[in-house]
């Protein structure tokens, strides 16, 4: 990440210079030389004056040149130093306004808000939209039904008190039947509404210690119930769309690499971990930029990851955001993800 010791190497000719680099490369994908930048500077620099302050950004490791006849691209520190700097990422056009508007008028439950939200963010940024609801475990109990899928599955349908509703998948050993299922689920209605389910795990173990008898069969259900909130990933809060849009972009257009673009979209869980990862250390409010290899995450070193938090009106909270290529148009998803985080933390919470 670059650091305030290293901008104040730069004067503002070469930073002014970085940032039409950047710019540049960003709206038409291809490696910038002296003589194409020279075109657009406002005061007279010759194009060899340009390739030496182009040869000093590079040598501080704002630029790389992906071969010795290229022009220069921006590296990982040159793009954490152009967001760093960014005056002001703006907010969303008119256009877009109205357009999110009009398409998020259409939804009318948190579900919908959060699946319209990531097609939103996917369609009008041309990068992957994602939205993560809040994680079950930390979600306040309203409602709960367990279903009987069969072959040792059950279904486990949670609404919230902010009135998302969520299900999950768990397995168990025993066979439960549907009066024991239906008498479980209105027991902990009754007992433990307005509880996280965490807490109601934590209470029912403190419980079931001292009625060993009575809570037996019930111990084993919500046991396994218990172990799946803390060792899965919630795969049915995750709202994905747009992995073809990056696709296009000319970074990606060698087979291998698509593969293996292929290959982490399709695998959720592998994405949630990822996502995890790279959001770990979100502030409660505000955008977060993370840019390749500072998520610590090999297959992220060619992304930037754009994240904001929404908080529920139960204190829980979600993610969304937008993944794509390092060369992105960077004021748009910063604007864009901002605006979604304020705007689908309302609508939940309406």
């Amino acid at each position: 990440m670059t650091t305030k010791e290293d901008t104040r190497q730069l004067d503002e000719r070469r930073r002014d210079i970085l940032k039409r680099i950047i710019r540049s490369y960003i709206s038409s994908g291809e490696p910038v030389g002296s003589r194409t930048l020279a075109k657009f500077i406002d005061w007279r620099l010759s194009p060899a004056t340009i390739r030496n302050i182009m040869a000093d950004l590079e040598e501080a490791g704002y630029l790389t040149q992906p071969h010795p006849s290229a022009g220069r691209i921006p590296s990982e520190k040159g793009y954490r130093f152009y967001v760093d700097h960014l005056a002001d990422s703006g907010k969303v056009s008119k256009s877009d306004e109205r357009y999110i508007s009009r398409m998020l008028a259409e939804s009318s439950t948190p579900e919908d808000v959060m699946l319209c939200a990531s097609y939103l963010l996917s369609t009008i940024s041309k990068n992957v939209g994602i939205v993560i609801a809040p994680p079950m475990a930390s979600t306040i109990l309203k409602h709960i039904e367990f279903l009987d899928l069969g072959d040792g599955k059950l279904l486990v349908i949670l609404v919230s008190t902010s009135g998302s509703l969520q299900r999950k998948l768990i397995r168990v050993t025993d066979r439960y039947t549907r009066e024991e299922l239906d008498r479980a689920g209105k027991y902990l209605v009754q007992k433990f509404a307005g509880k996280t389910l965490t807490q109601i795990r934590n209470d029912l173990l403190r419980m079931m210690q001292a009625e060993r008898m009575l809570f037996d069969r019930m111990l084993s259900l919500l046991r396994t119930w218990g172990e799946t909130l803390e060792t899965e990933a919630d795969l049915e809060g995750i709202y994905l769309q747009g992995t073809s849009n990056i696709l296009s972009q000319p970074e990606f257009a060698d087979v291998a690499r698509m593969r293996t673009l292929f290959q982490m979209f399709e695998e959720k869980s592998r994405l949630v971990r990822i996502l995890n990862e790279c959001i770990s250390f979100n502030p409660p409010e505000g955008v977060r930029i993370t840019i390749g290899s500072e998520s610590g995450v090999p297959n992220m070193r060619d992304f930037t990851l754009i994240t904001s938090s929404y908080a529920s009106n139960d204190r829980t909270t979600g993610f969304l955001g937008i993944i794509g290529p390092t060369r992105m148009e960077y004021e748009r998803g910063i604007s864009l993800v901002g605006y979604l985080g304020r705007i689908v933390g309302e609508m939940i919470n309406a």
